[in-house]
């Protein structure tokens, strides 16, 4: 009788520890994955903020290029004596 009682409490001993690690594997997963993904998604939104920034400024440059091309333009038009 004894031998079984103590076969018992060391199972269960044992089944509750492998519980306890499984819970706590489980919960430093998911708090790794949360961390992982909020990274992430601060990547990401300072990525696209970049991008946003070079398509700015790129887009301010065309601008400015094609106002440039205008002015030159009409000065070669002016200028025709042709016309």
């Amino acid at each position: 009788m004894v031998l079984i009682r103590n076969g018992v409490k060391t199972i269960s001993q044992g089944a509750l520890g492998a519980m306890t690690f499984g819970a706590y594997h489980q919960y430093t997963s998911n708090k790794i994955m949360e961390l992982n993904n909020e990274t992430q998604n601060l990547q990401q939104k300072y990525f696209i903020e970049k991008m946003e920034n070079q398509h700015k400024k790129e887009t301010e440059q065309h601008k400015k290029e094609m106002e440039e091309l205008k002015e030159k333009l009409n000065s070669i038009e002016q200028k025709r004596w042709w016309y």
